[in-house]
C-alpha cells in the first residue's frame, strides 16, 4: 500500500523479481504465444525475455541517442496486427517520453507496460513512472533505488487487473 501510494497508483502487488513483475504483467494483460510485445533495443535482457516467456515475440525499437530510451518516433512503423503491447524501458532512471507513447498506444489500442526497474520515484511531467501506463514493473534488487535485495513489484490503477494479478502471483488460488 505504501508503494502504490509512493508510486501514485491504486495498487501494488508484491512479487519475487522484477523479471517476475514483467513476466505476469503481460500474462494479465492477455499476452500469448505469436503476440508482438514492442521494447528497446538497449535494455536488461529480462524486457525481451519476460516477453517470451509468454511464448510472445519481442520487436526491437530504436533507442534515442541523448536518453537511450525507447525512441517513440520508431514505434509506429513496428506495429503490426499481431502488436498486443508497448514495454518502455525508463532506463538508468530517465523517463521514457510516456505522452507520445500513450499517444502511440491508445491509437492503436495497445497495453503499455512501464519497465520503472531502475526509476522508482522519477517523475515525468508531474507524475511518477510506473503510474501512466496500465501497469508498471519494478525491481528492487540489491543494486536499485529501493533495495530489499531481491523482490518485485507491479502497479497499477486497475482494480480488476490488481486481483488478478495476485491470483497469478499465488499460482491461481483466489485472494480469498
Amino acid at each position: 500500500e505504501e508503494f502504490a501510494r509512493f508510486c501514485g497508483t491504486a495498487h501494488a502487488v508484491a512479487v519475487s523479481n522484477g523479471t517476475v513483475a514483467l513476466h505476469l504483467a503481460l500474462v494479465a494483460a492477455g499476452v500469448g504465444p505469436g503476440d508482438e510485445v514492442i521494447v528497446p533495443a538497449l535494455t536488461f535482457a529480462a524486457t525481451a525475455a519476460a516477453v517470451r516467456h509468454c511464448h510472445a515475440i519481442p520487436v526491437f525499437a530504436d533507442v534515442e541517442s541523448d536518453s537511450w530510451n525507447i525512441d517513440p518516433d520508431h514505434i509506429e512503423s513496428l506495429i503490426t496486427p499481431k502488436t498486443k503491447a508497448i514495454i518502455p524501458v525508463h532506463l538508468y532512471g530517465t523517463p521514457c517520453r510516456m505522452d507520445r507513447i500513450m499517444e502511440i498506444a491508445q491509437r492503436w489500442g495497445l497495453i503499455v507496460i512501464e519497465d520503472a526497474a531502475e526509476a522508482h520515484g522519477a517523475e515525468y511531467q508531474g507524475s511518477r513512472v510506473g503510474s501512466i501506463g496500465r501497469m508498471g514493473c519494478f525491481s528492487f534488487y540489491g543494486n536499485k533505488i529501493i533495495t530489499t535485495g531481491e523482490g518485485g513489484a507491479i502497479t497499477t490503477n486497475d482494480a480488476g487487473l490488481a486481483v488478478k494479478l495476485r491470483t497469478l502471483r499465488d499460482h491461481g488460488m483466489s485472494p480469498t
